[in-house]
């Protein structure tokens, strides 16, 4: 089974399997969201996790640091190169 994940700012969406993260689904899917280090060090991917969060894997301690460093306050807040999709059946719309 997979999980839908909507692109909002692309109108894009595709259907992938748990285990991917948003950063392969959308070097894939020729998205224009934006990477640098590609390692969760920069913040150059933050996205806004709009719906379907409980399909995301939980926010790790580098994803929390760098956050934190960008004061970034918005509660919906990941980076696109740390989370991966870990649960199949749902839809996951992000925003960037």
């Amino acid at each position: 089974m997979t999980t839908r994940v909507e692109i909002m700012n692309d109108f894009l969406a595709i259907n992938v399997r748990p285990g991917k993260t948003i950063q392969d689904i959308v070097e894939a899917s020729g998205s224009a969201l934006p990477f640098g280090c590609r390692d969760g060090e920069c913040g150059t991917c933050v996205v806004s996790v709009e719906s379907g969060m409980e399909y995301m894997s939980p926010i790790n301690e580098k994803e929390k640091a760098v956050l934190k460093t960008l004061n970034e306050s918005n509660p919906k807040a990941r980076l696109a190169c740390q989370m991966k999709v870990v649960a199949h059946g749902g839809l996951v719309r992000l925003k960037y």
